[in-house]
């Protein structure tokens, strides 16, 4: 396996460092003391020296990496009137190497023409050039590897849609909203309209000087082509919960849903590669890191870095269990339901079809789909003739408001039928907003009705199944309608070994996996954080659930409250499965996993929460509850995990003098904790690894159980890769639970109250 980290070969040999501390700042406050510092510092690393922030906990407030004689000079010179002193020359730690080489690294990248968008460098040029939303980008990280100065680097595409006058204009309708995403740090926001006013009109504040706004935005944020002319645009940013003025040039439309990369803009292994190593070399040929011009390797093995390169298996050797616990390959699944029905055993139920208008091809679709549904013995389901026309509800319009009042005035209807009732949406293209609107109003419980499944399907995918033309479509939506018709407990297939067999002092099968993700809110004024107590470690679907938090911050009352409703409901599914004489699950190990990364602060808070409770809120630590609590278990594991989607580091092997994606199932551990995993091999382009890092390991009212290695939790996630229920013929790269998750937060992000007995897959 080789990988697209490229590491300093001629790296510095126990480096110094200095402290410089500054006693005359004109700024107090910590946080604007700190923004003044940073700001002395990016300064310092033009001028070409090596400095970083010092820790908060030593005496300095500059860290300067291996500084010589005239680098002291200069900065004494520079900045005398803040009265440097200047304390004991020590040795760095990793920890100033790895900031001072993060901050040459983004200097270097800024001196060369490059403007981070997001997580993404792109060339300046490129962003200014109109011709095409498409511009040539990289992901670039610099950390410290082995003890050495490293670069991962990722050629890909930033997609930055050029915001149209058309798009200004459609702002100022009440009734539109127009999405955009803005510069420094391409954070989403809604474009409110014009500000009435010229960049070049307009000074903002900065450390005490008041700047126009073109200069402004150069010294704050390094970007130089805002121009005074330049119209400003009013942008509301759910983040910061403010609505502020932006140049017209630093704000883009919003990433198109639906909209795709092109097939030749999908980069394959080799082509990846080739790009990454020419952008080492056309990009950092020039850059000096403490006093040193930075010789930087070719592409490295996973060897060469000392990572370990486990592979758990193919597709091919893992097994799971349909309906008569019928054991069979992953790859045979299609067949098997075809002979034994799924593993939950049949579900039986009635559906209403929503349309924008009645027809042949309409009743011949959903036909088809229902004699697919009992072909795979997943149960039955027929039109219910008792609403609308023979089951079919014409809304006459593709408007969403018109689909959202149709649904309104035959919910009554719905509530009556005695049946399990699920309603198809045909949507009208990829109209998201009628996806949306129309699921709203069927979870709604107006007046007291209960919430109806749906299932949206598009009017294309209806025509292909009415002419025998959509059969693959017709069997990967049944078996979605069997999950949102079956509720708790529902499972297509389950894993033949439960995902948590081979994580050491955990009874097999005992686990439950809960994800978690932070989804804004349109009202624009909260933001509600989802998570799935999603299935056990054999795969049944157990609950969703959401909480609001009032912005993107996961505080620490509303994650002992997530953790105590997980604790609940999964202890609640326990007795279920105890009653039913199903197959046992007895609740022993919480996952708790987030999407995304856990910065150190949030890591500590949530250490915190669930060994101390939220003392000024009243909530005790969470052993005292499982102590006073006859539903809940006497004793818990609770693992902490992220799942980074998108990190920069791809993985590849060898193929003769070629380069090729690795295997599904093949990972690459570094450290004890982290680690990347090819889950899946995509047909075009290069697989991205999920980087899976363990956070915290607590045994509770029990004793200490080893943590598990990051090999252990690599290989779990993988296990539960083969349980999506949604992907018949195919298992992808996500595991069950965080699909479940996602698209809980994707309809809580429009407004959506979703039932917590509703699998949102």
């Amino acid at each position: 396996m080789l990988t697209n980290i490229f590491q300093m070969r001629n790296a510095p040999q126990n480096p110094s460092m200095r402290r410089v501390k500054l006693n005359g700042l004109p700024v107090d406050e910590k946080r604007d003391r700190i923004s003044f510092i940073q700001a002395i510092i990016s300064n310092l690393n033009k001028m070409g020296i090596d400095a970083s922030l010092a820790p908060q906990d030593s005496e300095g407030d500059i860290t300067l990496l291996s500084p010589d004689g005239k680098e002291l000079d200069l900065v004494r010179a520079t900045y005398d009137s803040f009265s440097p002193e200047f304390l004991a020359s020590k040795k760095a730690t990793q920890y100033e190497v790895r900031e001072a080489w993060q901050n040459r690294v983004r200097t270097h990248l800024s001196e060369n023409g490059f403007q981070k968008v997001g997580r993404k460098y792109v060339r300046v040029e490129d962003i200014l050039n109109p011709s095409s939303d498409f511009k040539e980008a990289y992901e670039i990280q610099a950390e410290i590897i082995d003890g050495e100065p490293a670069i991962s680097i990722d050629p890909c595409t930033r997609i930055m849609e050029s915001l149209s006058g058309e798009d200004i204009q459609r702002a100022g309708n009440p009734d539109e909203r127009v999405d955009v995403q803005v510069l420094p740090k391409w954070k989403s926001g809604e474009l409110v309209g014009r500000a009435g006013f010229k960049a070049g009109d307009k000074s903002f504040e900065y450390h005490g000087e008041s700047l126009p706004t073109p200069k402004y935005w150069k010294k704050k944020y390094d970007i130089e082509f805002v121009d005074g002319d330049e119209e400003m645009l009013d942008i509301y940013i759910p983040d910061y919960d403010m609505e502020l003025p932006y140049p017209a040039s630093v704000v883009f439309g919003s990433f198109s849903r639906g909209r795709s990369l092109p097939d030749d803009l999908k980069k394959d292994p080799k082509q990846r590669v080739s790009e990454a190593a020419t952008a080492i070399d056309q990009y950092f040929d020039s850059m000096q890191f403490t006093g040193i011009e930075a010789d930087l390797s070719k592409l490295t093995t996973a060897k060469e870095l000392g990572y370990s390169t486990p592979s758990f298996g193919s597709s091919y050797d893992f097994d799971v269990r349909l309906g008569g616990d019928r054991k069979t390959g992953v790859n045979d699944i299609h067949k098997s339901l075809k002979r034994n029905g799924p593993y939950a055993g049949p579900v039986n139920g009635e559906y209403v079809v929503i349309t924008p208008e009645d027809g042949r091809e309409i009743r011949d679709g959903f036909d088809e789909l229902a004699s697919i549904y009992n072909q795979l013995n997943l149960g039955s389901i027929s039109r219910c003739s008792e609403v609308g026309n023979d089951g079919i509800i014409e809304v006459g319009s593709q408007n969403s408001n018109t689909y959202a009042n149709r649904i309104t005035e035959v919910r009554d209807q719905l509530d009556a039928i005695d049946s399990d009732l699920i309603a198809f949406v045909v949507l009208p293209g990829h109209n998201q907003d009628v996806y949306f609107q129309a699921r709203g109003k069927l979870f709604e419980r107006l007046f007291g009705n209960n919430p109806v499944p749906a299932q949206a399907i598009q009017y294309k995918n209806v025509v292909k199944l009415a002419n025998d033309d959509g059969y693959f479509i017709g069997v990967n939506t049944a078996s979605q309608v069997y999950v949102k018709l079956g509720k708790v407990g529902s499972a297509v297939w389950i894993l033949d070994e439960p995902a948590d067999a081979h994580v050491p002092g955990v009874e097999p099968g005992s686990t439950c996996y809960a994800y978690h993700d932070v989804s804004r809110r349109p009202d624009k004024k909260s933001a509600a954080t989802a998570y799935s107590a999603t299935t056990d470690s054999y795969g049944r679907y157990i609950a969703t659930g959401a909480q609001p938090t009032g912005g993107e911050k996961l505080t620490p009352k509303v994650f002992h409250d997530i953790l105590n409703e997980l604790l609940r409901k999964v202890s609640a599914f326990h007795r279920r499965q105890e009653t039913s004489g199903e197959k046992d699950f007895h609740f022993k190990r919480l996952v708790f996993a987030k999407d995304g990364k856990i910065g150190w602060k949030e890591q500590k808070m949530m250490k915190k929460v669930i060994r101390e409770g939220v003392p000024s809120e009243g909530k005790r630590p969470i052993s005292e509850i499982l102590d006073e609590s006859g539903l809940l278990p006497d004793d818990m594991i609770i693992d902490v995990v992220s799942v980074n989607k998108s990190p920069n580091k791809r993985v590849v092997t060898r193929d003769g003098n070629g380069f090729d994606n690795v295997a599904g199932g093949n990972a690459m551990i570094y450290g004890d904790e982290s680690g990347l995993l090819v889950s899946h091999k995509p047909e075009r382009g290069t697989a991205k690894p999920l980087e899976i890092t363990a956070n915290d390991h607590v045994s509770l009212n029990r004793d200490d159980v080893p943590e598990p290695a990051a090999e252990s939790l690599l290989k779990e996630y993988y296990n539960l890769s083969y349980l999506n229920w949604s992907s018949i013929f195919s298992q992808g790269k996500y595991a069950l639970p965080q699909i479940l998750t996602q698209n809980l937060g994707e309809n809580l992000s429009a407004g959506i109250d979703v039932p917590e007995n509703m699998a949102m897959i």
